[in-house]
C-alpha cells in the first residue's frame, strides 16, 4: 500500500491492475459544520453508501482503519480498497472536492488526476550569493526532496576598507558571486531534470538571481518557466506566504498547460491532423494504442459505459467489437476504462472541467502518436 502525498502514474498503474471490484472513496477531512454531522458521523454514511453497493466488510473495515490514521482538516483522503486491502491512498491538500464513493470493477482516478495536473512538478529554489535551498517536487507530490549548495567560493563581501585596495575586493567578490551562481545553476539542472519538472520558483537575493539566471542551461531558459516568489534564505518568517505562492503558481502553471493542449487539438482538427474527438474515434485509437495524450471531461463520468478485456487495448464501445475468445469482458463506466487503457498504454491523461473551451465534441478526445 502506498500512503502520503504519492500519486505517480507508476502507483496508479498498479491500482488499475488491481483485480476489481474496487471501493474508490474521496472523503474531505476538513470539518464541515454545514452538514451539521463530525467526520465519524460523515465516514460512517458513506460506508453505508457502499454497502449497500456490495461492498464486503473487510473492504469497508481496511479504508475504516486508513481514515482513521488521517490528519483532521489535511485535505480529501482518495483511497482504493479491493480484496480487503487498500491497495492505494494519498491525501490531497486544497482540494475542493466533494465527498465521494464507488464501488465498480475499476477505480474511479479522475478527480485524483484532476488534482494531480495542477501540481504539476517544480523546483523551488531560494538563492543568496553563497548558494542556495532546493525543494524538488515530482508532479502531483506535496512533499520532496531538499537539497543544499554551498559555493564553493567564500569571498562574498565587497565592502572592505582598504583604500586603493577596495576594486580587488569588489572583484574579488564578484567573481565568487559568479562562481557560486555557476555552481547553482549545475544544481539546478540536475534538480529539475530529475523530476522532470518545467517549472522553477524563484525566491531570494536579487543579484544572486541575476547571476543566477545568466548561467542557467539553455534548455532550463528555453523551455523551463521561471515564476518569482517571495522570501530569502534567513529565517524571516516568509515560508508560508512563499509556499501560498507556490501553490498558485503551480495551479496556474497545471490551467496554462490544458489551456495549451487545447489549442493542439483545435490545431489538429483537420483531415490530416492528430486530433481524435468523439466516443467512437477515441475508444479506437485507444484500442489501436495510438492516443499520446487523452483529454476527457469530467461531467463525461456516470453518463455512459463500455467494454475492456484483460489488456490495456482491449477497449470498445460495444461488446461485440471486441474478440469473441477474449475473456472476461467487463461493462464499466466509459471514463474510467478509457483512463484505464491511456495510462496503461503510456498516453498523458487531462481532465477538463465541465464547459471547457474547446473541448472535444461528445466530453472526450486526444492526440494521437502518428497520422
Amino acid at each position: 500500500m502506498t500512503t502520503g502525498t504519492e500519486t505517480g502514474t507508476q502507483a496508479l498503474r498498479d491500482v488499475l491492475t488491481t483485480p476489481g471490484p474496487v471501493l474508490s472513496v474521496y472523503f474531505d477531512l476538513d470539518p464541515r459544520p454545514e452538514m451539521g454531522l463530525n467526520a465519524e458521523e460523515r465516514w460512517q454514511g458513506l460506508c453505508r453508501v457502499l454497502a449497500s453497493q456490495g461492498a464486503g466488510a473487510h473492504d469497508l473495515d481496511a479504508l475504516t482503519r486508513r481514515f482513521l490514521s488521517s490528519q483532521p482538516g489535511s485535505g480529501v483522503l482518495a483511497a482504493y480498497a479491493a480484496r480487503g486491502e487498500v491497495v492505494h491512498s494519498a491525501v490531497l491538500p486544497g482540494f475542493g472536492q466533494r465527498d465521494l464513493v464507488t464501488r465498480a470493477p475499476l477505480p474511479h482516478l479522475l478527480p485524483l488526476l484532476a488534482w494531480r495536473q495542477d501540481h504539476p512538478a517544480h523546483v523551488v529554489a531560494v538563492v543568496d550569493r553563497t548558494g542556495a535551498d532546493l525543494r524538488l517536487y515530482p508532479a502531483g507530490a506535496t512533499e520532496g526532496p531538499r537539497r543544499t549548495v554551498i559555493g564553493s567560493d567564500d569571498e562574498i563581501e565587497r565592502n572592505r576598507p582598504g583604500g586603493r585596495s577596495q576594486m580587488r575586493y569588489q572583484h574579488r567578490a564578484e567573481d565568487s558571486w559568479e562562481h557560486n551562481a555557476v555552481q547553482v545553476a549545475e544544481a539546478l539542472d540536475t534538480a529539475l531534470a530529475e523530476v522532470d519538472a518545467h517549472v522553477l520558483m524563484l525566491a531570494g537575493d536579487v543579484r544572486a538571481r541575476q547571476y543566477l539566471t545568466k548561467h542557467l542551461p539553455t534548455w532550463v531558459r528555453r523551455d523551463v518557466s521561471i515564476r518569482p516568489v517571495s522570501g530569502s534564505r534567513s529565517p524571516d518568517g516568509a515560508w508560508p506566504q512563499r509556499m501560498a505562492q507556490v501553490e498558485a503558481e503551480t495551479c496556474r502553471a497545471g490551467r496554462e498547460a490544458t489551456e495549451a493542449l487545447l489549442r493542439r487539438l483545435d490545431d489538429g482538427r483537420s483531415p490530416r491532423g492528430h486530433t481524435v474527438e468523439g466516443v467512437y474515434a477515441t475508444v479506437r485509437a485507444l484500442a489501436d494504442g495510438a492516443l499520446r495524450t487523452l483529454l476527457i471531461s469530467d461531467s463525461l463520468t456516470g453518463h455512459r459505459t463500455a467494454w475492456f478485456g484483460p489488456g490495456p487495448t482491449d477497449i470498445a464501445d460495444q461488446p461485440a467489437s471486441l474478440p469473441t475468445d477474449l475473456t472476461p469482458v467487463v461493462q464499466a463506466d466509459l471514463a474510467d476504462i478509457a483512463v484505464r487503457s491511456a495510462l496503461l498504454t503510456g498516453a498523458d491523461v487531462r481532465i477538463l472541467r465541465p464547459g471547457a473551451p474547446g473541448a472535444p465534441a461528445q466530453g472526450i478526445g486526444g492526440l494521437t502518436r502518428y497520422t
